[in-house]
Parts: C-alpha cells; structure tokens; sequence
C-alpha cells in the first residue's frame, strides 16, 4: 500500500507536500497508451532536426480568438500573448513561460493551454515568446523572460491585470526560465513582486550534472523527455556555460532564502524528477513556502493524460488553492 504523507506545516513558515512515495514502478497505463502512439517521441535527437521538433502537431480545442492579443514589447520587441477570457479587468496576472527544451517557440497546440490557465485560474496570462536556441543561446531566452517580467510588473494594469498580484508559471525549461527569473528579482530587490511561482516539472540544474540525480539514469528513455535530448538541448542553448551557473541551473544558487512561495509539481517517470525534488527541499530548508507533489506513473509535465484526468485537476487545485493562500 502507497504511503500518504499528509500536509505538514513547518515551523520555519513552509508548508510542504511530500504526497506520495515516488517510486511505484508502474507506469500509468494511459501513458503507456500515449508513448506507444509516438505522439510524443524526444528520441535520438542527434538524428531529429530543429525544424522536426519545432514541427510536433498536437490537436487542441478551440479557443476564441477574441480572448488574446498578440503584441511585442520592450525594446527587444518580445512577442508577448495576452489571454483574457472574461474580458475584465483587475484580473491576477500569470506570466507564463512555456516548454520546449529552450529550442521551440509557442507552438500553436500551447496557446489552448494558456488560455486553458487564463479560465480556470481566472487570471490574464501574458505567454511570453523568449528567444530560442540554437538561433539564440544563452542568455537571451533569460533576458527575454526578465525583461518581460519587469515591463509586465510596470504595464500589465493597462490589460486589466492586477500588478500587485503576479503569478509566474513555467513548464519543463519554462519552469527553469521562471526559477531564474525569481533569482535575478531577489539580487535587484523586486522579488517581492512576484507573489507565487508555479513550476510544473522544471529543469533546475544543468544536464551536464545529470550524474548527481538517480532519475536521469533511471528513466534516460522510452518516456518521452529522454536524457539525450536534455544533453542535446544544453549544448545549442548554453554550450559554453559553466555547469553550475545559476543563470542556467538555478539549483545551483548558493542562497535561495527570500524567494517567492513556489507550486512545484514533479513526475515519477522523468529523468528531471530529482532535481525538481530537490529545489523544492532548497526552497523550503531555505525557509520558503512551499507546495510540493510528485505523482506516480507520471511522465515528464503529465503528458499522456486525457483531458480531465484526476492528476491534471489536482494540479490545477494545488495552484488555486497556493494563489488564494497568497494573492488575497
């Protein structure tokens, strides 16, 4: 029988979620489904072009068209989509960095999905089009996400949103990018902007220190995001980096005390598992609030799943439940 680790409250002020025991050893059967229709296949991408993984068509509701605008800020001219369903205003701001190893674009299937996030978490989601490698390396996807977050913290009441009340989401390398962006907040002393981050399966450290998390070696393939694609990804986006600068691996941060309170969801079939689990323990041994769960049979960002799954809905509770603890 699975242990159950309730909620615990620390005395330090976390509030951390150890759900369950992360080592089931059984695969969810609607993944399995899912990975054996090569829907999603991260396989050997010595051998997969740029432009084949930047070409991955995954069908997607519909959405109003009215509901976004697409527009360029900065003076970088960053392409920026703002979602605002309910045609309101002050609305909680999500600024969300998407996924895709730092080499895709938003690709059409992820603009559902913010939209998606701009309903149930009844907020306007600014999705932020960072530069992407290998066209771009390091740190062009990190200034494009920071000064994205500075210019949304000072304009985004002119979209309806509430600048006091931002949340920043980011999935897989989004979630690494929005740990980063946290990081650079605190050195300038603006941290305090940023209400709750909500990171769903973030890659925290370097591959290039794959050697320290068992996960990597555990599930290196056959369950979509594979080791070599992470290998593979590091040496376009940040070839010349040393391993443990932050700026590419925030777990390599030597003091995470004074961040914002963090969602962090990891799954057990992800080689980024551990050190997703692990920024999450920095976090909190750092005296941060945070909200923690792994789930089991999951793979990488809980791909796979049907829409409206238990585990999906669970996710979405986990970030309502941290955004009305700390918005209001």
């Amino acid at each position: 029988m699975k242990r159950i680790f309730i909620s615990l409250l620390f005395a330090n002020g976390s509030f951390f979620t150890d759900a369950q025991v992360c080592n089931s050893g059984n695969l969810d059967p609607r993944v399995a489904t899912a990975l054996r229709s090569k829907l999603f296949d991260l396989s050997a991408p010595s051998t997969t072009s740029v432009e084949k993984i930047r070409d991955v068509k995954i069908k997607s509701p519909a959405f109003p068209k009215a509901d976004v605008q697409y527009i360029k800020i900065t003076g970088d001219s960053i392409p920026v989509q703002v979602y605002n369903p309910a045609h309101t205003t002050n609305m909680p701001i999500i600024i969300s960095y998407h996924a895709g190893g730092f080499v895709t674009p938003i690709l059409p299937f992820m603009e559902y999905e913010f939209w998606r996030e701009a309903k149930v978490y009844n907020a306007i989601v600014f999705a932020v089009d960072y530069r992407i490698a290998p066209e771009h390396k390091y740190p062009a996807a990190v200034n494009d996400v920071y000064n994205a977050f500075k210019w949304i913290a000072e304009n985004g009441e002119k979209f309806g949103g509430d600048t006091g009340r931002i949340v920043i989401l980011g999935s897989s390398a989004g979630g690494n990018l929005a740990a980063v962006v946290s990081q650079k907040a605190r050195q300038e002393g603006i941290a305090h902007k940023i209400k709750l981050l909500a990171l769903n399966c973030p890659s925290t450290d370097n591959p290039g220190n794959s050697g320290k998390h068992p996960s990597y070696q555990q599930y290196a393939s056959g369950y979509f995001l594979t080791k070599e694609f992470c290998q593979y990804y590091i040496s376009v986006y940040a070839p010349d980096e040393n391993t443990n600068n932050p700026e590419v691996g925030p777990l390599n941060g030597k003091d995470l005390s004074g961040l914002p309170p963090a969602v962090i969801i990891t799954a057990e079939f992800d080689p980024v598992r551990d050190e997703g689990a692990e920024y999450a323990q920095r976090l909190k041994d750092a005296g941060v609030r945070v909200w923690y769960k792994c789930f089991p049979g999951q793979i990488h960002c809980l791909l796979g799943l049907p829409p409206g799954a238990k585990e999906l809905m669970k996710v979405d509770e986990m970030i309502l439940k941290a955004m009305k603890e700390v918005l209001y």
